[in-house]
């Protein structure tokens, strides 16, 4: 018997699982946060934002570091204020 994981929907024995203990599925809650103010985005990350956002216009590969979200989150709002303003 093969499982196969899917991201987007619950597996069967997931499911079936959940059915034997009368179960529903989790749902998960997105959490809202307020906008970074440019001020506040360290200056390494806005570089790297910089620097995906030039290679981007020149069509050329970029390669992305491992980040923890809050790194990445600053890069996307360097990318977004570099969109906004270019």
């Amino acid at each position: 018997m093969t499982i196969e994981g899917s991201i987007i929907t619950s597996t069967a024995l997931y499911v079936k699982q959940l059915a034997a203990n009368n179960a529903s599925p989790k749902k998960q809650t997105r959490i809202l946060r307020d906008s970074l103010e440019a001020a506040a985005v360290q200056p390494e990350l806005r570089a790297l934002g910089r620097h995906i956002a030039k290679c981007q216009r020149k069509r050329q590969p970029v390669r992305i570091p491992p980040m923890r979200g809050s790194e990445l989150g600053q890069v996307l709002r360097t990318l977004e204020l570099k969109r906004a303003y270019a």
